[in-house]
């Protein structure tokens, strides 16, 4: 035997350096047991067994490694081990406005493939913001290929380099309603979030897949490809508005008003045509406007605020339905309610009034003594069924405010009554709010839901899925509806809305100024302004809102701008720039 008892003592000193060979674990420790025992000659005879199979096993692996290390499909398969892909960001859909103008666009973007161990760190770096140098720094010792979105086309320069595209606003638009992007690309406000998955399923899915060795380098020289991991839907979202007309309202607003909104209208369908929420915020900077802290990020036509007088049209209604239009008041500038002074504007005496009267001068006194004839459960009723309460679904997920109504116990209080009776105390409503109430009246006592989008649209701009709304219902008769609009256009062409008086035809409205509660440095409370109407007072086509949010005086009266706006909307009629669903019909 080539083992001898030197070898076994040998083996046995250095058994704890082999511990991990059987065979010589075997000789460490049962060799001295079986030579103690008689039987070394049958232990050597299955030792030496033992060792020719184990040494025939090494022999085996051995061989087989040297073979897998030499054969070309071996090789490929543990090269497709080390395969990587990376996704490139995907197309976001867009928004179309009524007429299938583009709300929303791209601008290109191109994104480098960054491969580990290779020059491209240095070439890279001056093409890159300074956000992304500091991610190119982090992952410059990296194994694993990776992209980086770079200022341009760097395939000249040796690097992979592919093209995307950025959902951007070349001229924003509309900028409360459709909402802004987050770092990530997706939707964090507005219908961009309502639609959200659908916006972004509509580009295809692409990958750069490249093949890798374990230090990450690109294996024997292989290009990078494309490849589609996903189709995309190439679906989009067609909105009611109209981009002419709202980036008119938008040139008005922000001329004429410092906070602020401004709704238009389609008269016979309720599709809004232009939102407008003042002050605007730049998209592309939302933490600009984070940080001034100038409410630039509220939308006002969807928040809700103190009526005043506007709400006078919903007790003027339900005077009518409930048969108390002859009602007369004597004015004499202030009425006592509870021991609590209740005055006109000013405290004018506006004398002798009935309803239309009332209307045309806003007169306090005669809608609180009107109120305390109709009763806060009858107000209530009639609120509700023109829309006041509740809220507006603009789209999925997607609410305005739903304001707020007192409850029949509160009215029960006589001084509580007569604030509800004017348009303040507990009532708080949004403008959308307010220009359903004027559109049901100038749509012959017809209540449209605000509607604000059409629905989602294939790549041809064909709807896929139109936006359900609930039917237009009649909260009103149609003879109390004409003779309010009779009434509105007085206050216009004789009373307090003169400012609103457009250039061409008449129109008719209501004003309102509203207390807030809030204050300037100087202790002057400030107010909102409204004015709400229609146009024109023959066959309406558009109503408007107008609110100026919580100043102390407006440089413009929110009348005036109304008239500014119809002015602007006639110019379009004439030169047929406006597609209403009055004049579409008219065409068909």
């Amino acid at each position: 035997m080539f083992l001898n008892s030197d070898l076994v003592l040998q083996k046995s000193e250095n058994c704890c350096c082999f511990s991990g060979n059987f065979f010589l674990y075997y000789n460490c420790r049962m060799l001295p047991t079986l030579m103690e025992n008689g039987g070394v000659s049958m232990s050597l005879r299955r030792l030496t067994l033992l060792e020719a199979i184990l040494v025939l096993m090494a022999g085996i692996v051995i061989c087989r490694v040297l073979w897998i290390s030499t054969d070309t499909i071996y090789a490929a398969n543990a090269g497709a081990q080390t395969a990587h892909s990376t996704e490139l960001p995907r197309e976001r859909g867009n928004f179309y406005d009524r007429d299938g103008q583009p709300l929303t666009g791209y601008t290109p973007e191109w994104y480098a493939l960054c491969i580990p161990g290779d020059a491209s760190y240095a070439t890279l770096f001056p093409y890159v913001s300074y956000t992304e140098q500091a991610e190119l720094y982090e992952k410059r010792n990296t194994s694993t290929p990776f992209l980086i979105r770079v200022g341009k086309d760097l395939n000249g320069s040796g690097i992979p380099t592919y093209r995307s595209a950025r959902r951007y606003l070349p001229l924003p638009i509309a900028v409360h309603l459709l909402g802004y992007l987050d770092s990530e690309g997706h939707g964090v406000s507005g219908l961009e979030s309502a639609y959200d998955d659908v916006l972004a399923d509509a580009g295809n899915q692409e990958v750069v897949s490249c093949l890798t060795t374990a230090q990450g380098r690109l294996l024997n020289g292989g290009s990078p490809a494309i490849q589609v991991k996903a189709e995309g839907t190439g679906q989009s979202v067609v909105l009611t508005l109209d981009a002419d007309i709202q980036r008119m309202c938008e040139a008005v607003a922000g001329l004429t008003m410092k906070r602020g909104c401004i709704i238009v209208m389609d008269t016979k369908s309720g599709e809004v045509l232009a939102s407008v929420s003042m002050p605007e915020y730049d998209p592309e900077n939302v933490a600009k406007s984070i940080q001034a802290n100038d409410t630039s990020l509220i939308n006002r036509a969807f928040n809700a605020f103190s009526a005043g007088s506007v709400f006078k049209v919903v007790l003027a209604a339900a005077a009518y339905e409930e048969g108390m239009d002859w009602f007369t008041h004597d004015c004499t500038g202030s009425v006592e309610v509870a021991g609590q002074i209740y005055r006109c504007a000013q405290g004018k005496a506006h004398g002798e009034v009935n309803l239309r009267g009332a209307l045309e001068q806003s007169c306090n006194c005669y809608f609180v003594e009107l109120g305390r004839l109709l009763g806060g459960d009858v107000i209530l009723a009639e609120a509700e069924k023109f829309g006041f309460g509740k809220a507006c679904a603009v789209a999925p997920g997607l609410k305005s405010n739903a304001g707020v109504l007192p409850t029949e116990e509160r009215l029960e209080n006589a001084g509580q009554l007569a604030l509800f009776s004017f348009g303040q105390g507990d009532l708080t409503a949004t403008p959308l709010q307010i220009t359903a109430m004027m559109n049901t009246v100038a749509d012959g006592g017809v209540y449209h839901t605000p509607r604000f989008v059409q629905g989602v649209a294939d790549a041809s701009l064909q709807l896929v899925e139109p936006l359900k709304v609930p039917e237009s219902e009649t909260v009103c008769h149609s003879d109390t509806a004409r003779v309010l609009c009779s009434m509105l256009q007085s206050v216009v062409t004789d009373g307090i809305g003169r400012d609103a008086a457009p250039q061409e035809e008449q129109a008719g409205g209501k004003t309102g100024t509203a207390q807030t509660g809030q204050f300037d440095e100087s202790g002057e409370e400030l107010l909102n302004y409204w004015f709400s109407g229609f146009y024109p007072a023959e066959s309406p086509r558009y109503t408007i809102t107008v609110l100026q949010d919580g100043i102390l005086e407006p440089q413009y009266s929110s009348a005036a701008i109304f008239a500014r706006i119809v002015d602007s909307l006639h110019a379009f009629d004439c030169t047929g720039g406006v597609q209403t669903a009055e004049t579409a019909e008219k065409s068909s």
